[in-house]
C-alpha cells in the first residue's frame, strides 16, 4: 500500500535513474571505489551504470595515458572546439598529452573567437565522448 502511495506521488524507490543521479554527483574516487565493489557482484550492472553516468566532465577523471589514447583518435579541429570552453587546466592538460603538431592546430581553434559557436563546441564535446564511450565499451580506456 505504501510503496503504491508513493508511485501515484511520482516517488520512486530504488529506481536505477536515482543512482546515476547520485553517482553523477559523487567524486571520482568515491564513484570508483562504488563501482568496483559492484563489479565484482554485479558486472552487468556495474557496467550499465559506468556507462550512464559518464559525462564530457568525466574524461578528465582518466589517467593520462587513458586521455592521450582518446586524444590521439581525434581531429584536432574537434579538440580545439571542445577544449575552448573548458576550464585552462584541463586545456593544458590535453594538449601536453597530444603530440606538438595536434596540439598547435588545436589551440589555432582555440584562440579564434567562438562564442556565437557555442552549440559547435558541445557538439565537438559530444563526439568526443561517443569515442570515449566506445573506446571504453572495448576496454582500451577504464572509466573508475
Amino acid at each position: 500500500m505504501d510503496q503504491k502511495n508513493n508511485e501515484s506521488n511520482g516517488v520512486y524507490i530504488n529506481g536505477k535513474r536515482q543512482v546515476i543521479e547520485l553517482l553523477q554527483r559523487m567524486d571520482a574516487s568515491d564513484k570508483a571505489k562504488l563501482l568496483k565493489n559492484l563489479r565484482m557482484r554485479n558486472p552487468s550492472l556495474a557496467k550499465e551504470l559506468t556507462e550512464s553516468c559518464i559525462s564530457f566532465e568525466s574524461i578528465w577523471d582518466l589517467n593520462d595515458e587513458s586521455l592521450r589514447t582518446l586524444l590521439s583518435q581525434i581531429q584536432p579541429a574537434i579538440i580545439g572546439l571542445a577544449l575552448n570552453i573548458v576550464h585552462v587546466k584541463n586545456q593544458r592538460r590535453a594538449l601536453s598529452l597530444i603530440s606538438r603538431e595536434m596540439a598547435l592546430k588545436a589551440f589555432d581553434i582555440m584562440q579564434k573567437d567562438l562564442s556565437s559557436n557555442r552549440n559547435e563546441c558541445y557538439r565537438a564535446q559530444q563526439k568526443i565522448l561517443e569515442l570515449a564511450l566506445n573506446l571504453n565499451r572495448n576496454r582500451i580506456i577504464q572509466f573508475y
